[in-house]
Formats: C-alpha cells, sequence, structure tokens
C-alpha cells in the first residue's frame, strides 16, 4: 500500500485499535484531521503562509481525492484567509471522508447495526494494526529517543501535539519533558498552531479548562 495520507495517520493513531473510540473529544480529532489535510498541502508544496494568510502557490492536483478536493476549497475562495478559517472548514466532514478512504484501504472495517434494534451503534476497527505500530514506534524514535524525524513524521507529532494526544500515546512518559521534545519538533509549523487555536477556541466557548487549568478568556 502507497503512504497514507497525514490525516488517515492522525486518523489511526487517535482511535483504539480494536473499539475504534477516540483517544481524545471527537471535536478535537476533528481539526486535528482538518489540520492535516492543510499540512499535507503545505508538505506538497501547494499552499504557503504569506503575510499571516493561506495563500495557494501551485494548483497542480495530487491525484489524491482527500487531498485535491481541499486544494480546491482554498484555491476556490477569493478572500485572504488565515491558517485557523482553513483548519475549521476542512475540519468538516474530515472524520467522515478519511473514514471511508481506510475502509476502500482495507486498513478499517465498519460495522453497523443497532442494540435491542433500536440503538444505532457504529463501530470501526482495525483489519491490519500494523500501519498504526509502525507510526507510533516513528513517533516513539522521534520523541522519546531523541531521533532526527523526516519531515512526515515531524508533521505528525506537531498534529498530535496540537489535539493533546501526547499522554496517550507515551502514557509511562515525563508529560512535560515529553511536550518540550514535541514543541522542539514542531517549532515553526504554523498549521499545528492553528490546530491549537482552533481547540482552544472551541474549549473556551464550551468553558471547558485548557491544559494550564482555567478556561480561556472569551
Amino acid at each position: 500500500m502507497s503512504r497514507l495520507p497525514l490525516a488517515a495517520e492522525l486518523f489511526l493513531v487517535t482511535c483504539h485499535e480494536v473499539t475504534g473510540r477516540t483517544r481524545i473529544p471527537a471535536t478535537h480529532l476533528d481539526l486535528g484531521l482538518g489540520g492535516a489535510l492543510l499540512l499535507e498541502l503545505v508538505l506538497d508544496g501547494r499552499i504557503a503562509l504569506v503575510d499571516r494568510h493561506v495563500a495557494v502557490v501551485d494548483r497542480t492536483p495530487l491525484a489524491d481525492p482527500l487531498l485535491d478536493r481541499a486544494l480546491a476549497e482554498v484555491s476556490g475562495d477569493p478572500k485572504p484567509r488565515e491558517p485557523d478559517h482553513w483548519v475549521r472548514h476542512l475540519a468538516r466532514g474530515a472524520r467522515s471522508a478519511v473514514e471511508n478512504r481506510l475502509v476502500s484501504s482495507g486498513v478499517l472495517q465498519v460495522d453497523d447495526h443497532r442494540v435491542l434494534g433500536l440503538i444505532p451503534v457504529h463501530h470501526r476497527h482495525q483489519t491490519d494494526t500494523r500501519i498504526e505500530h509502525e507510526l507510533v514506534d516513528r513517533l516513539h524514535d522521534v520523541v522519546i529517543l531523541g531521533r532526527p524525524p523526516a519531515q512526515e513524521i515531524a508533521a505528525l507529532v506537531s498534529l498530535a501535539l496540537a489535539v493533546g494526544l501526547e499522554q496517550c500515546l507515551f502514557p509511562r512518559s515525563d508529560r512535560r519533558a515529553i511536550r518540550h521534545r514535541m514543541r522542539e519538533i514542531a517549532d515553526g509549523e504554523w498549521v499545528g498552531v492553528a490546530v491549537r487555536h482552533s481547540i482552544d477556541a472551541v474549549n473556551a466557548a464550551l468553558g471547558i479548562e485548557t491544559a494550564s487549568g482555567r478556561a480561556i478568556d472569551r
């Protein structure tokens, strides 16, 4: 199988391999997936940050439905937009689109049924856990062992940090040290910052406390 899109990789490390349940709030995952689509366009040289706005620098399609749809939406907007806008915009419908991509690739299997014939249940599980395990091993190598990260794994680290996955991925490690290392890897990566801003805005609107221990001022 060819390399999965960054959004699909984030989906796999965020969802439990057996139960399919998200390890973080679903809204956080959605925004992370929106950021993953945006960040992959950056890595592929299609967009860049110009004067604090997202600018299209190459409209050439990437022959990937997820990414080409995202590129078309950014290209089709005549107004200059900040990264936070595109993270929120691309998050809409991203989870189902990424899940469908993984199902069609044979990585996920979905079981929709009703409990007691009444309560609808959407259950997904990985048919081959080797992809997730490899991703987690690569994250461990760069975050815990301090090995130099490749560009793609550094991007995944920045998104994992933005959505708050560090404790789930490295439960036995010192959280402060882990966050410091992940911030080092993600340094200068503006899409992850936009994802974090978007999540903080959602938390503030709901009155949820942030990692600093207090609600964000509205």
